[in-house]
């Protein structure tokens, strides 16, 4: 996916990522050699040395953000993140200008969001590479990154049909954080009715992981009506589903056994399950489990709290003050 102007300006991180995309390689043997220019008989004009750029003087004291809520080691890295990070509406001003500044800027409230978002990842532990990962991919390229648009017919979902926000999820049933992402998400279409989510499969591995005859029958007991019960036995017992084990989890939510049988014998459901998959990759999918919020990458920490803020930020999408 294409990132976007920096919402953010990341010491040291932005520096690697410059140089991953600038494209400057070497194949095979010894780099050739740079070509000497041929000298010119005429003199050169004198070129006048550039301006110095003036940077703006560092806020350290935020009124109404109580630094002491982050760690000692990490109070330094918050200062400057404040200083750099630009709030996700476009506003022109970094957060810790428009809350020193709070009369002359027009985005106070989503200011106030990104920052108490920035100080409780730190207060929990995060390292200021995490940090400095999720404002990238959860911010500048999640909610200000491009909208996708993806047919979610004939897809397991979640929530209420009409809900205003659409969640769309990649996964693999036999993957751990899969696994824990399931009953938050869970807990977050029971909180909030104004989401929905679909499940779309993402086998990892190649041709012959066993992740797809378990979506196969997944998908089977999508068509039974029974996919989220089915879901959530497959999650609790990921680390033994060998086709004896589908069966008797099929058993135990109510599935016909006979159908499901007949269904993975005969690969049914395959179809399905690798279509999902080259949707996920034409999208840049690469691991699960990947959420898009509303058509964009999601790209935060899988946490209640952290999908509720995303859903607010949605919601206010164009109205921030």
């Amino acid at each position: 996916m294409r990132f976007r102007p920096a919402l953010v300006s990341l010491t040291g991180f932005a520096t690697l990522v410059a140089v991953a995309v600038s494209g400057a390689t070497c194949k095979g043997g010894d780099p050739a050699p740079a070509a000497t220019p041929p000298k010119s008989p005429i003199e050169p004009a004198k070129v006048q040395p550039p301006e110095p750029v003036v940077k703006a003087p560092e806020v350290t004291d935020i009124p109404g953000v109580d630094i002491s809520l982050v760690p000692p080691s990490f109070r330094a890295d918050f200062v400057r993140l404040m200083n750099e990070t630009f709030c996700y509406c476009g506003c022109p001003r970094t957060l810790a200008s428009c809350l020193s500044n709070r009369a002359d800027c027009g985005c106070v409230k989503c200011s106030e969001r990104m920052t108490q978002f920035i100080l409780e990842q730190f207060r929990v532990g995060m390292s200021t590479q995490d940090v400095e990962f999720q404002l990238l991919e959860g911010f500048a390229e999640g909610f200000n990154g491009p909208n996708i648009e993806v047919d979610t017919s004939n897809h397991p979902m979640k929530g209420k049909q009409d809900a205003r926000h659409t969640m769309i999820e990649f996964a693999d049933f036999r993957c751990g954080h899969c696994a824990a992402a399931f009953p938050v998400v869970k807990k977050l279409v029971e909180t909030r009715p104004d989401v929905r989510v679909f499940y779309f499969y993402f086998p990892l591995g190649d041709d012959q992981s066993p992740s797809i005859l378990i979506a196969e029958a997944a998908e089977e007991a999508r068509k039974q009506g029974k996919f989220w019960e089915y879901a959530e036995q497959l999650f609790l017992n990921q680390h033994n589903l060998d086709p004896a084990k589908l069966m008797e989890l099929a058993q135990k939510v109510g599935l016909d056994k006979a159908k499901l049988k007949d269904a993975l014998d005969k690969h049914t459901h395959r179809a399905t399950v690798l279509s999902d998959k080259r949707l996920g990759i034409s999208l840049g999918v690469a691991s699960t489990p990947t959420f898009y919020v509303d058509g964009r990458p999601f790209g935060l920490d899988r946490t209640l709290d952290s999908f509720v803020m995303r859903l607010d930020m949605e919601s206010e999408r164009g109205q921030c003050k």
